[in-house]
Parts: C-alpha cells; structure tokens; sequence
C-alpha cells in the first residue's frame, strides 16, 4: 500500500477503537447450513468457481529466474507453473502426453527441461515436447500438437494466477478491479519463501470465514493473538471479490499524540488482504503470511498451505526467529481457528441450525458469500 492508503486506515482504525465501532453492514445476512453440506452444491462451487477463475497459485519470487518452477494440485489436477527464457510464467497441467504419467513431483526447483519418469518423454519451460526415447516407434506422431497441455495465466503485483481448466481464458484486469494497484507497493514479487507447513481442514468456506473477521480475536484467540490486536475493531475495503481487513492493535490510541507524518505505515494496526476466493495474506513487519486454501477431494474436507515470503534473504538468526513466528501462527490456525472448524463441520448435521447469521459487523463475510452465490448462477466470472 502506498503510504496515504496507511494512514487513511489508521485514521480510520484510530476513529473505531476510540468510539468502541466497527465498520458495519446495512442488515445482517444469513446463510443456509446446507451450503457448507451439500455435495451438490459443494460441487457447483468446484466447477463454476475454482476451475473457472484465476487461482493464485504463487508468489512470482518463487519463479525467481528462468528454468525455476513450481508443482501443486488443484482438485485432482497437477499444475506446473514454470518460468521462461522470455521471463514470462506459464501454467501446463503437469501431466505426460504419452501415458499420462505425473511428469514433475510437487515441489519448487530449477530445470530447464521436465522428464517423465515413466518413458523419457521431456518437455522445456514452454511445455513443448523436446525428446521421445526410441523416436523411431513414434514416426507419425505430431509432436507439436503433443506438449504439456497449457493452462491460462498471468502475473499481477508478484502473484501468479492461472486457471486449472485447460481452453479457459482470465481477464486479470476484469478479475482484480485495481487490487493489483493496491497489492504492488509490496513488491511481494521480490519475496523470498522461508518457511512453509501445511495443515488439513473442513469445508473450504467454514475455514475460510476465519480469515475475514476479527469478531473472535477476543474469545478464540484470547491468549494468542488478543494479546496484539483488538477485538471486532475492523476497517473493510472491497475491490470486485477481493477485500483488504484492517485490525486495530493494543495501543493504537498512541497515534493520537504524534504527527501523521510520524506514524509508521503499520503502526497501531494488521492488515489482511485476501484474493477470492482462497488465499489470504497476513503482513508482518518484514514479510507475509501466505495461506492458500485449496478444498479437498470431498465437502467436508480442505488443505491450507501456510507460506511465510520475507522481504529479504535472512541471516541465520533471523531464519530462527521467523521459524519461531512460523510455528507460533501455525499453532493458532491449527489449534485454534481450525480445530474450531472442524467441530463446526461435525456439528452441521445436528439440526441445531437450518442457517447462520453473519452480524452487521462481519461484513467481510456478507461479501465472500454473496460472491460465491453469485458465480455460482452467472455466465460470466
């Protein structure tokens, strides 16, 4: 963010932690319980939303020079992103044209060719196929019609998008509405990746939910992250699906007794900037929590890959102290706001509830929502 957009926050921030507000809602909105349950509608949301629009699917400083790639899995379909000679990033669904073998191992690494382990088969960063063993068998193959099934993608503000559906084109422009504009002052491209876990979760939007509010910083985080930052003190801002969250911290009244001029861009607040519909980024004062949701094989079932990027290669000190922060996030998001979700998941099915209400204060939740209802019955993304 640029530095005005800092100080706006904080002033806004500032103005809701003296008054005891928060940004509200018009009305509140609720939701049915099935839409977290049902396997028909938990499909329709895999198939209209996460294989049709742009996922991020990494940052662009984990594609730091030519020949540097990285592999995920995307409901079921292995992606492999690369980066070109030309310095252009590209996405192929990661699997061989010859018997569809898995060609490259989840993971990120440097190669300028990827080889199948099954017969040879090799392809370069632009997912042309380059070598057939025993060519002689394969005299009236086209090989040119047989490289690595390309993906649409692109790269805004150092984030790398691509669509998993082979044949569907993304419109980054129309997709973010300016949150690019909002995300490049980071130069999140220019991050290093230092610490990485991943932890299992339940239905993708109870999980989710978690990351665009601060209505449970008080009960659920009481001796973790309340110790920071206050509790139902937020500050919403949309740009198309995408939302950025500030938090007001402990102590965010001192700003009251400096200059404007003298506030540091983070002091007295947390920022959450979050990319529809499953990644979440969490600042630090030197880097980034990146946590990608991606659903998993069934409704009830998710995976969060929790990334820390630092805004500089670190020392081997600081490599200790960021393994420490890392573990303590990680023991929240898994103790705490998953541990949560996964008693919610099992208790859908009590009857307690037909729907859940989302306060005037969970704006960010009226948000997400209303935007997967509306892809879910639009043409367009």
């Amino acid at each position: 963010m640029q530095r005005q957009a800092f100080v706006e926050l904080s002033r806004r921030l500032l103005a809701h932690a003296t008054a005891g507000t928060t940004d509200l809602a018009a009305t509140t909105y609720s939701v049915s319980v099935a839409d977290y349950a049902d396997p028909d509608r938990w499909q329709a949301e895999m198939d209209r939303i996460f294989r049709r629009v742009p996922l991020v699917l990494a940052l662009a400083g984990e594609l730091p020079e030519p020949g540097s790639y990285k592999v995920t899995w995307v409901l079921g379909t292995p992606v492999l992103l690369t980066r070109g000679d030309d310095g252009a990033a590209r996405a192929f669904v990661d699997v061989c044209r010859h018997r569809g073998a898995v060609v490259t191992p989840e993971g990120c690494g440097r190669a300028r060719r990827h080889t199948c382990p099954y017969h040879g088969w090799t392809y370069d960063t632009n997912g042309a196929l380059v070598g057939i063993p025993g060519r002689e068998g394969f005299h009236e193959l086209d090989v040119a019609s047989h490289g690595l099934v390309p993906l649409a993608c692109g790269e805004r503000a150092g984030l790398v998008f691509a669509c998993i559906t082979p044949g569907v084109a993304i419109d980054l422009d129309e997709w973010l509405s300016g949150y690019d504009e909002v995300l490049e002052p980071f130069g999140m491209g220019r991050w290093h990746l230092v610490s990485r876990r991943e932890v299992d979760g339940a239905n993708w939007k109870i999980v989710y939910d978690g990351y665009l509010e601060g209505y449970h910083f008080g009960s659920l985080h009481r001796d973790t992250l309340f110790g920071a930052f206050m509790s139902n003190v937020m500050a919403y801002d949309a740009w198309g699906p995408h939302q950025r969250v500030g938090f007001a911290r402990h102590g965010i009244e001192r700003l009251r007794d400096k200059p404007e001029s003298e506030w540091g861009d983070q002091e007295g607040i947390g920022l959450v900037c979050t990319v529809f519909p499953s990644v979440s980024f969490a600042f630090l004062p030197a880097g980034v929590l990146m946590s990608q949701l991606f659903p998993g094989p069934t409704p009830d079932r998710s995976r969060t890959v929790q990334s820390i990027f630092w805004d500089h290669e670190p020392s081997e000190p600081e490599q200790t102290d960021i393994e420490g922060i890392a573990e303590m996030l990680f023991g929240v998001v898994r103790d705490e706001d998953y541990a949560t979700g996964a008693g919610i998941q099992r208790a859908l099915s009590s009857g307690a509830n037909t729907e859940f209400v989302f306060g005037r204060n969970e704006l960010g939740l009226h948000r997400f929502h209303q935007t997967v209802a509306r892809l879910l019955t639009s043409e367009r993304v």
